[in-house]
Protein backbone atom coordinates (compact mmCIF):
# COMPACT_ATOMS: atom_id res chain seq x y z
CA UNK A 1 0.00 0.00 0.00
CA UNK A 2 1.34 3.46 -0.91
CA UNK A 3 1.96 6.06 1.75
CA UNK A 4 -0.68 8.72 2.43
CA UNK A 5 -0.57 12.15 4.03
CA UNK A 6 -1.12 12.49 7.78
CA UNK A 7 -4.60 13.89 7.11
CA UNK A 8 -5.55 11.04 4.77
CA UNK A 9 -4.18 8.49 7.21
CA UNK A 10 -6.12 10.06 10.12
CA UNK A 11 -9.35 9.90 8.13
CA UNK A 12 -8.82 6.23 7.19
CA UNK A 13 -8.03 5.23 10.77
CA UNK A 14 -11.01 7.07 12.30
CA UNK A 15 -13.34 5.80 9.56
CA UNK A 16 -12.28 2.21 10.20
CA UNK A 17 -12.40 2.40 14.01
CA UNK A 18 -15.66 4.33 14.18
CA UNK A 19 -14.77 5.94 17.51
CA UNK A 20 -12.88 9.01 18.71
CA UNK A 21 -9.12 8.62 19.14
CA UNK A 22 -6.20 10.70 20.36
CA UNK A 23 -3.43 11.82 17.99
CA UNK A 24 -1.15 9.22 19.59
CA UNK A 25 -3.66 6.42 19.01
CA UNK A 26 -4.27 7.49 15.40
CA UNK A 27 -0.52 7.68 14.73
CA UNK A 28 0.17 4.29 16.30
CA UNK A 29 -2.46 2.61 14.11
CA UNK A 30 -1.39 4.52 10.97
CA UNK A 31 2.24 3.45 11.47
CA UNK A 32 1.23 -0.16 12.16
CA UNK A 33 -0.80 -0.23 8.94
CA UNK A 34 2.08 1.40 7.09
CA UNK A 35 -0.13 4.32 6.02
CA UNK A 36 2.45 7.01 6.81
CA UNK A 37 6.19 7.34 6.74
CA UNK A 38 8.05 9.82 8.91
CA UNK A 39 11.63 10.45 10.00
CA UNK A 40 10.55 12.80 12.79
CA UNK A 41 10.94 11.88 16.44
CA UNK A 42 7.44 13.01 17.42
CA UNK A 43 5.01 11.77 14.72
CA UNK A 44 2.07 11.92 17.15
CA UNK A 45 2.72 15.64 17.71
CA UNK A 46 2.82 16.14 13.94
CA UNK A 47 -0.44 14.21 13.55
CA UNK A 48 -2.18 16.30 16.22
CA UNK A 49 -0.91 19.55 14.71
CA UNK A 50 -2.06 18.57 11.20
CA UNK A 51 -5.55 17.70 12.40
CA UNK A 52 -5.82 20.88 14.51
CA UNK A 53 -4.71 22.98 11.52
CA UNK A 54 -7.19 21.25 9.23
CA UNK A 55 -10.05 22.05 11.63
CA UNK A 56 -8.90 25.66 12.07
CA UNK A 57 -8.24 26.27 8.37
CA UNK A 58 -11.29 24.53 6.85
CA UNK A 59 -13.86 25.14 9.59
CA UNK A 60 -17.17 23.51 8.68
CA UNK A 61 -15.56 21.94 5.62
CA UNK A 62 -13.00 20.03 7.69
CA UNK A 63 -13.36 16.26 7.82
CA UNK A 64 -12.55 16.30 11.52
CA UNK A 65 -14.04 17.54 14.75
CA UNK A 66 -12.74 17.71 18.31
CA UNK A 67 -14.82 15.28 20.39
CA UNK A 68 -13.23 15.90 23.78
CA UNK A 69 -9.90 17.07 25.13
CA UNK A 70 -7.14 15.45 23.08
CA UNK A 71 -9.50 13.27 21.02
CA UNK A 72 -10.71 13.63 17.46
CA UNK A 73 -13.57 12.24 15.45
CA UNK A 74 -15.12 12.63 12.00
CA UNK A 75 -17.63 15.36 11.28
CA UNK A 76 -19.71 12.91 9.22
CA UNK A 77 -20.55 11.03 12.43
CA UNK A 78 -22.60 14.02 13.60
CA UNK A 79 -24.65 13.87 10.41
CA UNK A 80 -25.42 10.24 11.14
CA UNK A 81 -26.35 11.07 14.74
CA UNK A 82 -28.62 13.84 13.48
CA UNK A 83 -30.33 11.34 11.17
CA UNK A 84 -30.70 8.95 14.09
CA UNK A 85 -32.62 11.59 16.02
CA UNK A 86 -35.48 11.40 13.50
CA UNK A 87 -36.33 8.03 15.07
CA UNK A 88 -38.74 8.28 17.98
CA UNK A 89 -37.07 7.31 21.25
CA UNK A 90 -37.96 3.73 22.16
CA UNK A 91 -39.15 2.93 18.63
CA UNK A 92 -38.15 -0.24 16.81
CA UNK A 93 -35.96 1.62 14.30
CA UNK A 94 -34.23 3.62 17.03
CA UNK A 95 -33.58 0.42 18.98
CA UNK A 96 -32.30 -1.38 15.85
CA UNK A 97 -29.91 1.47 15.06
CA UNK A 98 -28.52 1.50 18.60
CA UNK A 99 -28.10 -2.30 18.70
CA UNK A 100 -26.33 -2.46 15.33
CA UNK A 101 -24.13 0.49 16.29
CA UNK A 102 -23.13 -1.25 19.53
CA UNK A 103 -22.57 -4.71 18.02
CA UNK A 104 -20.86 -3.36 14.88
CA UNK A 105 -21.77 -6.41 12.78
CA UNK A 106 -24.76 -7.65 10.73
CA UNK A 107 -27.47 -9.28 12.83
CA UNK A 108 -30.69 -11.19 12.26
CA UNK A 109 -34.01 -9.63 13.17
CA UNK A 110 -34.35 -12.09 16.04
CA UNK A 111 -30.94 -11.12 17.46
CA UNK A 112 -31.56 -7.37 17.07
CA UNK A 113 -34.88 -7.70 18.89
CA UNK A 114 -33.41 -9.93 21.60
CA UNK A 115 -30.61 -7.44 22.38
CA UNK A 116 -32.98 -4.46 22.20
CA UNK A 117 -35.31 -6.09 24.74
CA UNK A 118 -32.39 -7.06 27.00
CA UNK A 119 -31.08 -3.47 26.97
CA UNK A 120 -34.59 -2.01 27.47
CA UNK A 121 -34.34 -0.01 24.24
CA UNK A 122 -37.98 -0.67 23.27
CA UNK A 123 -40.88 1.06 25.00
CA UNK A 124 -43.37 -1.48 23.65
CA UNK A 125 -42.84 -4.94 22.16
CA UNK A 126 -46.29 -6.53 21.67
CA UNK A 127 -46.88 -10.22 21.02
CA UNK A 128 -44.67 -10.48 17.93
CA UNK A 129 -41.78 -7.99 18.37
CA UNK A 130 -39.56 -9.79 15.85
CA UNK A 131 -42.24 -9.50 13.17
CA UNK A 132 -42.71 -5.79 13.91
CA UNK A 133 -38.96 -5.16 13.91
CA UNK A 134 -38.52 -6.94 10.57
CA UNK A 135 -41.46 -5.15 8.96
CA UNK A 136 -40.26 -1.70 10.09
CA UNK A 137 -36.67 -2.17 8.89
CA UNK A 138 -37.81 -3.72 5.61
CA UNK A 139 -40.26 -0.85 4.93
CA UNK A 140 -37.65 1.78 5.88
CA UNK A 141 -35.22 0.33 3.31
CA UNK A 142 -37.93 -0.08 0.66
CA UNK A 143 -39.24 3.46 1.15
CA UNK A 144 -35.93 5.35 1.51
CA UNK A 145 -33.72 3.08 -0.61
CA UNK A 146 -30.09 4.29 -0.39
CA UNK A 147 -31.12 7.09 2.01
CA UNK A 148 -32.11 4.56 4.67
CA UNK A 149 -29.66 4.16 7.53
CA UNK A 150 -30.16 0.39 7.24
CA UNK A 151 -29.17 -2.19 4.64
CA UNK A 152 -30.49 -5.72 4.20
CA UNK A 153 -27.95 -8.52 3.81
CA UNK A 154 -29.50 -11.78 2.68
CA UNK A 155 -32.95 -12.95 3.70
CA UNK A 156 -32.87 -12.04 7.37
CA UNK A 157 -29.79 -9.97 8.23
CA UNK A 158 -29.51 -6.23 8.57
CA UNK A 159 -26.67 -3.75 9.01
CA UNK A 160 -25.92 -0.03 8.90
CA UNK A 161 -25.19 1.80 5.65
CA UNK A 162 -22.54 3.87 7.40
CA UNK A 163 -20.31 0.82 7.97
CA UNK A 164 -17.20 0.48 5.84
CA UNK A 165 -16.39 -2.55 3.75
CA UNK A 166 -14.31 -4.21 6.49
CA UNK A 167 -17.34 -4.63 8.75
CA UNK A 168 -19.39 -6.18 5.97
CA UNK A 169 -16.64 -8.26 4.38
CA UNK A 170 -17.48 -11.48 6.28
CA UNK A 171 -21.18 -11.20 5.47
CA UNK A 172 -20.47 -10.45 1.82
CA UNK A 173 -18.13 -13.47 1.72
CA UNK A 174 -20.87 -15.72 3.12
CA UNK A 175 -23.37 -14.41 0.56
CA UNK A 176 -20.92 -15.06 -2.28
CA UNK A 177 -20.27 -18.61 -1.03
CA UNK A 178 -24.01 -19.21 -0.87
CA UNK A 179 -24.41 -17.97 -4.46
CA UNK A 180 -21.59 -20.26 -5.59
CA UNK A 181 -23.35 -23.20 -3.94
CA UNK A 182 -26.63 -22.32 -5.65
CA UNK A 183 -24.89 -22.00 -9.03
CA UNK A 184 -23.24 -25.38 -8.45
CA UNK A 185 -26.60 -26.93 -7.58
CA UNK A 186 -28.12 -25.58 -10.82
CA UNK A 187 -25.74 -27.65 -12.94
CA UNK A 188 -28.04 -30.65 -12.49
CA UNK A 189 -31.80 -30.55 -12.82
CA UNK A 190 -33.36 -32.16 -9.76
CA UNK A 191 -37.13 -32.22 -9.26
CA UNK A 192 -39.63 -33.60 -6.78
CA UNK A 193 -42.22 -36.30 -7.30
CA UNK A 194 -44.65 -35.69 -10.19
CA UNK A 195 -47.95 -34.19 -9.00
CA UNK A 196 -49.33 -32.48 -12.15
CA UNK A 197 -51.46 -30.10 -10.10
CA UNK A 198 -52.64 -26.60 -11.05
CA UNK A 199 -49.79 -26.12 -13.54
CA UNK A 200 -47.16 -27.42 -11.12
CA UNK A 201 -45.64 -30.56 -12.65
CA UNK A 202 -43.42 -31.63 -9.76
CA UNK A 203 -43.77 -31.48 -6.01
CA UNK A 204 -41.72 -28.98 -3.94
CA UNK A 205 -38.13 -29.62 -2.90
CA UNK A 206 -37.77 -26.55 -0.70
CA UNK A 207 -39.66 -23.86 1.23
CA UNK A 208 -40.17 -21.65 -1.84
CA UNK A 209 -41.92 -24.52 -3.59
CA UNK A 210 -44.20 -24.92 -0.57
CA UNK A 211 -45.12 -21.22 -0.67
CA UNK A 212 -45.85 -21.40 -4.42
CA UNK A 213 -48.03 -24.49 -4.05
CA UNK A 214 -49.87 -23.03 -1.05
CA UNK A 215 -50.68 -19.91 -3.10
CA UNK A 216 -52.51 -22.22 -5.53
CA UNK A 217 -54.80 -23.80 -2.92
CA UNK A 218 -55.07 -21.47 0.08
CA UNK A 219 -58.64 -20.57 -0.90
CA UNK A 220 -59.58 -24.27 -0.98
CA UNK A 221 -58.36 -24.46 2.63
CA UNK A 222 -60.53 -21.48 3.61
CA UNK A 223 -57.50 -19.28 4.31
CA UNK A 224 -56.97 -15.71 3.11
CA UNK A 225 -53.44 -14.25 3.16
CA UNK A 226 -52.97 -10.64 4.29
CA UNK A 227 -49.18 -10.34 4.29
CA UNK A 228 -45.96 -12.21 3.48
CA UNK A 229 -42.87 -11.03 5.35
CA UNK A 230 -39.13 -11.76 5.49
CA UNK A 231 -39.17 -12.49 9.21
CA UNK A 232 -40.68 -15.17 11.43
CA UNK A 233 -43.49 -16.08 11.06
CA UNK A 234 -43.61 -15.95 7.26
CA UNK A 235 -47.22 -14.91 6.74
CA UNK A 236 -50.31 -13.46 8.36
CA UNK A 237 -53.71 -14.66 7.23
CA UNK A 238 -57.32 -15.18 8.29
CA UNK A 239 -59.41 -18.35 8.45
CA UNK A 240 -63.16 -18.69 8.53
CA UNK A 241 -64.53 -19.89 11.88
CA UNK A 242 -68.01 -20.06 13.38
CA UNK A 243 -67.36 -16.67 15.00
CA UNK A 244 -65.98 -15.00 11.86
CA UNK A 245 -62.61 -14.58 10.17
CA UNK A 246 -59.91 -15.26 12.77
CA UNK A 247 -56.35 -13.98 12.30
CA UNK A 248 -53.62 -16.64 12.05
CA UNK A 249 -49.83 -16.66 11.76
CA UNK A 250 -48.25 -19.14 9.33
CA UNK A 251 -44.71 -20.48 8.97
CA UNK A 252 -43.71 -22.25 5.74
CA UNK A 253 -41.28 -25.18 5.88
CA UNK A 254 -40.37 -27.96 3.46
CA UNK A 255 -40.63 -30.47 6.33
CA UNK A 256 -42.47 -29.69 9.56
CA UNK A 257 -39.45 -30.76 11.67
CA UNK A 258 -37.47 -27.86 10.22
CA UNK A 259 -39.61 -25.55 12.36
CA UNK A 260 -38.00 -27.15 15.42
CA UNK A 261 -34.57 -27.17 13.76
CA UNK A 262 -34.81 -23.40 13.17
CA UNK A 263 -35.69 -22.96 16.88
CA UNK A 264 -38.89 -21.04 16.17
CA UNK A 265 -41.14 -20.24 19.12
CA UNK A 266 -44.45 -22.18 18.75
CA UNK A 267 -46.21 -19.52 20.84
CA UNK A 268 -45.65 -16.99 18.03
CA UNK A 269 -47.19 -19.16 15.29
CA UNK A 270 -50.54 -20.90 14.69
CA UNK A 271 -49.92 -23.14 11.67
CA UNK A 272 -46.99 -24.83 9.93
CA UNK A 273 -47.59 -25.27 6.20
CA UNK A 274 -45.21 -27.90 4.79
CA UNK A 275 -44.84 -30.49 2.05
CA UNK A 276 -44.09 -33.36 4.42
CA UNK A 277 -45.18 -33.65 8.05
CA UNK A 278 -42.40 -35.57 9.78
CA UNK A 279 -42.89 -34.12 13.27
CA UNK A 280 -45.07 -36.60 15.16
CA UNK A 281 -45.60 -34.56 18.35
CA UNK A 282 -45.74 -31.10 16.80
CA UNK A 283 -47.33 -28.72 19.36
CA UNK A 284 -49.18 -26.64 16.75
CA UNK A 285 -51.39 -27.35 13.75
CA UNK A 286 -49.70 -28.68 10.61
CA UNK A 287 -51.06 -28.49 7.07
CA UNK A 288 -49.27 -31.16 5.02
CA UNK A 289 -49.64 -30.14 1.37
CA UNK A 290 -48.71 -33.57 0.02
CA UNK A 291 -51.73 -35.05 1.81
CA UNK A 292 -53.97 -32.11 0.85
CA UNK A 293 -53.12 -32.51 -2.86
CA UNK A 294 -53.86 -36.24 -2.72
CA UNK A 295 -57.26 -35.52 -1.13
CA UNK A 296 -58.11 -32.82 -3.69
CA UNK A 297 -57.16 -35.14 -6.57
CA UNK A 298 -59.04 -38.04 -4.92
CA UNK A 299 -56.00 -40.29 -4.79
Amino acid sequence: MGKTTFIEAAYQVLKEKGTSLSAEEITKIALKKNLIETSGKTPAATMGARIYMDIKKNGNNSLFTKIERGKFGLKEWRKIEQKQNVFRAGSFKSAAYQVLKLENKPLSIQKITEIAKKRNLLTSTGKTPEATMGAQLYMDIKKLDDKSLFIQLGKNKFGLREWNIEVLREEIKRQEQRKETLISDKKRSIVGDPINFEGLIYGPLNENGVIFLFSKIHDKLGINIEAIQATYPDAKGRRKTSKGWEDIWIEFEYKSSQFKLHKHDPKECDIIVCWENDWKDCPIEVIELKKVIQEIKGE
